[in-house]
């Protein structure tokens, strides 16, 4: 079995009254140095990850390489903890084919899944945060990535 936290969304604290925990990098690092098992590992949430590093992709080297993401979210954000929007995978500040080649670079091996996007015009809100359109758009975006940055 393999623990998967996930990051306080957004990472701010106190987050109306509540004081919250894992709102940074040094904070999961925190978590793993409490309890060092191999089983106590992350959700790479990048939308979250992103407005606590300026660099995502060494942050997922890193704690990818310590073998500590167990779940990836393939999601991006633009603006500030306080003050974010959701935007599509293609068109935020991130550099995915980048986080695609560090998930790799590191051995990385967990499942990668598509999380929060805006909606497209016309599409189906089943799910509130995951409209059909837009969630099709990601997953064929991350496919494309994937065989773009396949090494063999």
């Amino acid at each position: 079995m393999r623990l998967a936290l996930h990051p306080d969304d957004p990472p701010l604290s106190p987050l109306r009254g509540i004081g919250r925990v894992v709102r940074s990098l040094e904070a999961f690092e925190r978590v793993f140095e409490l309890q060092p098992s191999a089983a106590n590992g992350m959700t790479m949430c990048q939308g979250n990850v992103t407005l606590m590093t300026d660099d995502l992709p060494a942050a997922i080297r890193r704690l990818g390489a310590d073998g500590r993401i167990h779940f990836v979210h393939f999601r991006d954000v633009r603006g500030m903890p306080e003050r974010f929007v959701e935007t599509f995978v293609d068109d935020g500040p991130t550099d995915m084919a980048a986080c695609i080649r560090a998930y790799r670079d590191a051995g990385v091996d967990a499942p990668l899944r598509t999380d929060h996007s805006p909606a497209l015009t016309g599409d189906a809100w089943t799910v509130p945060g995951y409209p059909t359109l837009a969630r099709l758009h990601a997953v064929g975006y991350v496919q494309g990535l994937l065989a773009a940055t396949d090494p063999g």
